[in-house]
């Protein structure tokens, strides 16, 4: 019975070795080394002065290591020579290198141009894909993005996407048909790709540049929201992809893509276009985002929309969409950053005072209605006087805060109460109209007055002639006493204080 184990030795020998194992009859291990002769010769074989020894036979057939390296150095070379030649560096004079400018083509002008990447940006539900198919429309048709941006003509454009956008697409283009008054039955030059689940699969880029190339499409905008790798780097070599695909078949691509992080309502900047996976391949681009969170009815949406691009253009807008509570329209109207500077003021200023209001009426729900007095009101409130002036006048003026006795004039000669008016009562149709000057000014009738005046007026001289004289009390003829009689003596609870003595004083004499 025999074993052999093969042994691979270091080529810097210039050998290989078979090791051979064999068991004999009795037991034993013989073991046996086969030694291969290298195939190539060494350039310069070591002299020896005893040729016929072992020794001197190793020496002459081990190549030394260096010789290896002048082999490897030589084929190295010969590929060298014999490959392509390189091309040289080019030297061009600036009049040169202007006169190889070609002129920029747009497809929005100062806004989109054309054989440029161009990119979609911001948060999910952020209203991108309604804003693509507006875009689409608009270059279809030769028309207006978002009734402001003109379209330099009429382009052939494809939107591709996957199964998720097409509910948007076909409840929204109708919508945009109507505002934008173009018939969808007549609109041609638009194409719809909705079966992409996997944009950056190679299978649907060449599907993709087939589909482009049939349709000769000049604009293809892909909405890249289905991207399913987990990985930055992944999703951005499948962007670059898709943008060689679509400009080596001569279409304009526009790249509809998310952000990594939900982002508050605010205006996006170039920082988070450079955390997407998308700046890779972005030359222009369109970010989005909300400038006030959604109201769930309203059918209301207040989107930030900031524009850049290598070609120079930078703008920032306010766009503000109304669908209508059902939906069922397509409302866009674009402004400007000082208008919605001062919308966000009013904006400010609404909330302080309905902060303000609030709280005034907390705390007159909870005040004693005995104490519920101006000066008690703001001592509870904590508010400072100006803010406290606004509000309580503010809800005086909306007949929130009332006199709590305003139908009996006898209560006006003390300081006046306040009570809280519900707001059921407010909206009560029956209910009588408030006037705030009725209770600033007092209004009465003729008989109200008449009465009043009879109430308060005190008794005249001639009805107190018609009464029978009677014998005049104690008390009446104390009244009618000189005012020296009605002195009465001092109180022994306060003695008069008695007059203090100056001290004299004493001036020393100088000696």
């Amino acid at each position: 019975m025999g074993l052999s184990v093969g042994v691979l030795v270091c080529p810097d020998f210039g050998r290989a070795a078979l090791l051979r194992l064999r068991r004999t009859t009795g037991g034993e291990i013989e073991m046996s080394i086969v030694i291969n002769e290298p195939s190539f010769q060494p350039t310069n074989p070591t002299p020896s002065n005893d040729a016929t020894s072992p020794e001197s036979d190793v020496a002459e057939k081990r190549p030394d290591r260096r010789d290896h390296l002048r082999l490897a150095d030589s084929d190295s070379e010969e590929e060298r020579r014999s490959g392509p030649e390189e091309e040289p560096l080019e030297g061009l004079t600036t009049t040169q290198l202007l006169a190889r400018k070609k002129p920029r083509a747009w497809l929005l002008p100062g806004m989109l141009a054309r054989h440029e990447a161009a990119v979609i940006l911001g948060p999910r539900k952020s209203m991108k894909t309604s804003l693509a198919v507006d875009l689409c429309g608009a270059l279809a048709s030769g028309g207006k993005f978002l009734g402001q941006f003109a379209a330099e003509r009429a382009f052939r454009v494809g939107f591709v996407g996957g199964e998720g956008a097409e509910p948007v697409v076909t409840d929204l283009a109708p919508r945009w048909s109507a505002a934008a008054g173009v018939d969808l039955s007549t609109l041609d030059r638009l194409v719809w790709g909705l079966n992409m689940a996997e944009p950056g699969d190679p299978v649907n880029v060449r599907r993709l540049t087939a589909w482009i190339e049939r349709h000769q499409l000049e604009v293809v905008l892909i909405d890249a929201a289905d991207f399913s790798t987990a990985t930055p780097r992944a999703q951005t070599r499948q962007l670059r992809e898709l943008v060689r695909c679509c400009l080596e078949a001569g279409a304009t691509p526009i790249l509809c893509c998310p952000t990594r992080k939900e982002s508050p309502p605010r205006a996006l900047t170039a920082a988070d276009l450079a955390s997407a996976a998308c700046t890779a391949v972005a030359r222009q681009w369109l970010l989005v985002n909300r400038r006030q969170a959604f109201e769930p009815g309203s059918g209301r949406h207040q989107l930030w929309l900031t524009l850049g691009g290598g070609a120079g253009q930078s703008s920032l807008w306010g766009v503000d969409i109304d669908e209508g509570a059902a939906g069922r329209k397509w409302e866009v109207q674009l402004r400007d950053v000082p208008a919605i500077a001062e919308e966000t003021a009013q904006l400010a200023a609404k909330a302080q005072a309905d902060h303000l209001r609030w709280k005034l009426r907390g705390v007159m729900s909870q005040i004693d209605p005995a104490q519920a007095t101006k000066l008690k009101i703001r001592e509870q409130s904590g508010m400072s006087g100006a803010k406290f002036g606004l509000t309580w006048q503010r809800l005086v003026d909306a007949g929130e805060i009332r006199l709590a006795s305003s139908s009996d004039p006898s209560m006006r000669q003390w300081e006046p109460r306040y009570r809280l008016v519900d707001l059921a009562e407010l909206s009560d149709d029956d209910a009588a109209d408030f006037d705030p000057l009725d209770e600033i000014f007092p209004t009465f009738t003729t008989a109200e007055l008449l009465a009043y005046a009879e109430k308060t007026a005190p008794p005249s001289p001639f009805q107190q002639a018609d009464q029978p004289s009677r014998p005049a009390s104690e008390a009446e003829k104390i009244s009618r006493a000189s005012p020296l009689e009605k002195k009465s003596p001092p109180s022994p609870l306060h003695a008069a204080r008695k007059s203090r003595k100056r001290r004299a004083k004493v001036r020393k004499r100088r000696r």
